[in-house]
């Protein structure tokens, strides 16, 4: 295999894995790997390079670390670690025949007959994976070691490091990915190596009911509850509403809690930056896949049909089961030609339905069901953005799942997002940002305003494929390691950097060539330095903030000890809310790194219209005004009132940005009704009846 093109070696390893199956399989199996030949003998896919490289071993991996950011204690804090790419396991065509992990005969998953070729390539990834986990777990402990971390967190930091190197090369992230499963068992074998590791603290029994109770009695937190009808568009509401004009009326209880999981999945946004408890496992995603990722919470009783409607996201998504049980179904993506109006990465939000029934059925461009999983504690399940997924707690025995069953069979599971796509990190952002700093119009796609959605429209009509799953790529991770990295078999960002330039603008081409020629060649690798420092950037602040979370759960537990010994009004006192503990709320102390964030944003958008404004003084930027730039506002900003944005009035459809979790995103307006707005967010979530000050307008009347 190691002389034959990409293509051959892919569609042999789908062949091989399919025939382990069965006959019928390896025959059903023929059209799907054939049709991989095409693209991957044009663009040499990485999957195959996996499989073509299995022979060769990996030596011990260092550690380099060099840059600071902040201060953990006394101990300096690198901004991330870096590791050598991990190797493919020493056999992947073994692993290809190997009998699947999820197949109906141990009880586990099950795939569908036709899927029996994708369900290789998830055994070729799950064992890369596998590897670079075991390859990960000395780094891991030196990055337990150094924030005092070494139980779940440390183990988690392996994991992330082992998707990331073993997951990336294999092609099995982002919307042309693989969703792939590993077993608690898997995850405990491959990091037994390490011996500061704390074995008997898996991830199962990490984060529980009980937690997310003791976390909202402490903090003062906000929930959603989503939706729970297969049929319509996945949609949220706050678990929570003050009752009454004081400070304990206006947090959320246990009893709302338990009222929503009642109705309901209860969904906590950015929970690794709110609960001190998840801000190190944050922590240890942000530092091993080097991007600025987000921890949110879900909990589900049993017994619910359906605890998420089918929708797709804009991450791709590393869920670990931390209590309890939950199946998951994952589809292959629909095809978004079909439906150019809508977004790929929110398919099956707010008012886009994207019901069960029509996805069994095949009825967007022929998706599959590629993974039918039930979760256990401890499991851990990647799902590539744009994949289509439902989840529900039918599950277990009739105790387990009855309307009866305790606490303790509640399932809470983490996601942990590799997010690109939201912070601007793709070919398709990059690609109007370019466009844009070179003051051209974007005639080829039409995307004009400042608040559209990019990933709606043309952008979804591009063809052939191949060039429209380019151009939605996220950029390379390696973007946002380390200047100084010097470690043998991991592309420095420097290379990475002159890699993504390049990459750009032959994509940007392939889309419209005549749009392409008109930016100066030097802007294709400004943008993405651009974006790299942009990236940078916020993953110091998300750094920055759950270190903060860390601190603040180390300083409430020193607090308990040492009133451990108090009783009555004595204890009472000691553990009153005083207004010094209150600006160490979550709500309070995590508004000013979400204020950073916010302009990190603008600082990027300022930087891709300032080219604009240079080539307005020099005669050039045509199509300014169409870009919704400069020209567009004339002087009629200076008769605005000077907090315009957040005081004029709002209609339907107007693009905005609005207030989520004290960070302001993309959203449309919906509905505008007395002074109350309905939005809906960049990623398809919706939002209902905000106050006018929760929503800043982004373009005035004319």
């Amino acid at each position: 295999t190691s002389k034959a093109p990409p293509g051959v070696v892919l569609v042999l390893l789908l062949l091989l894995a399919a025939a382990a199956t069965s006959p019928t399989a390896l025959l059903s199996a023929v059209p799907a790997a054939t049709a991989f030949v095409p693209s991957t003998i044009t663009s040499a896919r990485p999957l195959a390079a996996v499989a073509a490289a299995g022979a060769s071993s990996s030596s011990a991996r260092g550690t380099t670390t060099t840059k600071t950011t902040a201060t953990f204690g006394a101990v300096p804090v690198p901004r991330s670690f870096y590791r050598r790419r991990a190797a493919p396991p020493s056999s992947c065509a073994a692993a290809a025949n190997a009998d699947e992990s999820d197949s109906d005969a141990d009880g586990a998953a099950a795939v569908a007959p036709g899927a029996a070729a994708a369900a290789g390539s998830r055994s070729v990834v799950s064992e890369a994976v596998l590897s670079s986990i075991s390859e990960s777990v000395s780094s891991a402990e030196s990055w337990g070691d150094m924030f005092d971390l070494r139980g779940p967190e440390s183990i988690l930091f392996a994991v992330f490091s082992g998707i990331r190197h073993g997951a990336e090369p294999s092609g099995a992230m982002g919307c042309g990915g693989i969703p792939f499963l590993l077993r608690s068992n898997q995850v405990v074998e491959a990091t037994a190596g390490g011996a500061s590791l704390e074995t008997e603290e898996k991830l199962a029994g990490f984060f529980t009911y009980d937690d997310l109770i003791q976390a909202v009695e402490e903090d003062f937190l906000d929930a959603d509850r989503g939706s729970t009808d297969s049929s319509k568009g996945w949609k949220v509401a706050a678990v929570s509403k003050p009752r009454g004009d004081t400070f304990e009326d206006a947090r959320m209880t246990r009893e709302e809690i338990d009222a929503a999981l009642r109705k309901g999945t209860v969904i906590l946004s950015s929970a690794g930056a709110h609960i001190p408890k998840l801000a190190g496992a944050a922590l240890a995603c942000t530092d091993a896949s080097s991007l600025p990722c987000a921890l949110n919470l879900y909990a589900t009783t049993a017994g619910k049909v359906t605890s998420a409607p089918p929708h797709t996201d804009r991450q791709d998504v590393v869920v670990v089961q931390t209590q309890g049980k939950k199946r998951w179904r994952v589809y292959s993506p629909p095809d978004p030609a079909l439906s150019i109006g809508a977004d790929m990465f929110a398919r099956g939000k707010g008012n886009d339905d994207l019901p069960l029934d029509a996805l069994n059925a095949g009825e967007y461009g022929g998706t599959e069901l590629l993974l039918d999983a039930t979760l256990e504690p401890g499991d851990v399940l990647f799902v590539p953005s744009a994949f289509p997924h439902t989840t529900d707690t039918i599950v277990g025995s009739a105790e387990e799942s009855g309307a009866g069953a305790d606490a303790a069979a509640t399932s809470v599971h983490l996601t942990f997002n590799f997010d690109t796509h939201v912070w601007d990190l793709d070919y398709l952002s990059a690609r109007r940002l370019a466009l844009r700093r070179a003051g051209v119009t974007d005639w080829a796609l039409g995307q004009f305003g400042e608040g559209e959605n990019r990933y709606v429209g043309r952008a979804n009509a591009v063809q052939p494929p191949e060039v429209r799953i380019d151009l939605f790529r996220p950029l390379p991770l390696g973007l946002l390691d380390d200047d100084d990295i010097e470690e043998a078999g991991a592309a420095a960002p420097a290379a990475a950097a002159e890699s993504a330039a390049s990459e750009l603008e032959r994509i940007s081409r392939a889309v419209d060539e005549e749009t392409a020629s008109e930016v100066p060649s030097e802007i294709w690798a400004e943008t993405i330095e651009a974006l790299r420092r942009h990236g940078l950037d916020l993953m110091d602040i998300h750094r920055d903030m759950y270190i903060s979370a860390v601190e603040e759960g180390r300083t409430r537990r020193n607090e308990e000890a040492m009133t451990a010994h108090l009783r009555g009004e004595a204890l009472m006192r000691a553990r009153a809310m005083t207004p010094e503990k209150m600006q160490r709320l979550s709500v309070f102390r995590v508004r000013e790194y979400f204020g950073k964030i916010n302009e990190a944003k603008e600082a990027l958008v300022e930087w891709s219209r300032a080219g604009v404004a240079s080539s307005s003084t020099s005669g050039g930027g045509e199509g300014r005004e169409a870009d919704g730039g400069e020209g567009g506002k004339g002087g009629g900003e200076s008769a605005l009132p000077d907090n315009w944005e957040f005081t004029l009035p709002l209609d339907v459809g107007d693009q905005v940005e609005a207030d989520l979790g004290g960070a302001f995103f993309e959203a449309t307006v919906t509905k505008a009704e007395d002074e109350r707005y309905d939005v809906q967010f960049f990623d398809g979530d919706s939002m209902e009846g905000l106050s006018r000050d929760m929503i800043k307008l982004l373009t005035p009347p004319t």
